[in-house]
């Protein structure tokens, strides 16, 4: 009897470790590429009489009084992000003569300009440019009537109520002082 319970012991310890265990392991999910969408592109408004690449537009005057030349240019820019819009207004006197004689000796010719900036909003309605500033109690509301080139709708030059005519000029680019 003892030796039937020690072969009946060893029978069942060898199936008990000869078993094969199972993994609780699990597969990886696949690898998948991740759908890349593209880059979102900003949309430009459309504007009703032609889309301009140039929004920038410069009159300037000059005056001569006594040996001095006062020149005033003012900017109209319109057409960035939503219905923005400013004018620079910038203003400085030069004495022509000096000018002159620096110029020709080499040197930089020092003059000290004014500019003013008035932000706003602009509408476009029927050829007529609207200019409304922020501060409306310290400017005026300008109109601008829009001159286009013939036979296309690409503006060719504005005028303003006293029918100055402001040209296609460059936009200043932002500085930056530290």
């Amino acid at each position: 009897m003892k030796n039937l319970f020690i072969i009946t012991t060893l029978l069942i310890c060898s199936f008990v470790f000869g078993q094969k265990k199972r993994s609780n392991k699990v597969a990886p999910p696949p690898i998948v590429a991740p759908k890349i969408n593209p880059p979102a592109t900003e949309k430009v408004p459309d504007f009703p009489y032609g889309n301009d690449s140039a929004k920038c537009y410069i009159y300037t005057t000059e005056e001569k009084k006594d040996s001095l030349v006062y020149v005033t240019e003012n900017l109209l820019e319109y057409g960035w992000v939503a219905s923005n819009a400013r004018m620079i207004i910038t203003t400085y006197s030069f004495d022509p003569i000096k000018k002159q004689q620096v110029e020709k000796d080499g040197y930089i010719y020092g003059q000290s300009k004014t500019m003013q900036y008035i932000d706003g909003e602009f509408a476009l309605e029927k050829g007529n440019l609207t200019f409304t500033p922020d501060k409306k109690d310290k400017f005026d509301v300008r109109h601008f009537k829009l001159v286009y080139k013939p036979k296309t709708k690409k503006v060719n030059y504005i005028k303003d109520e006293n029918d100055h005519p402001y040209k296609t000029g460059d936009c200043p680019v932002p500085m930056v002082s530290l």
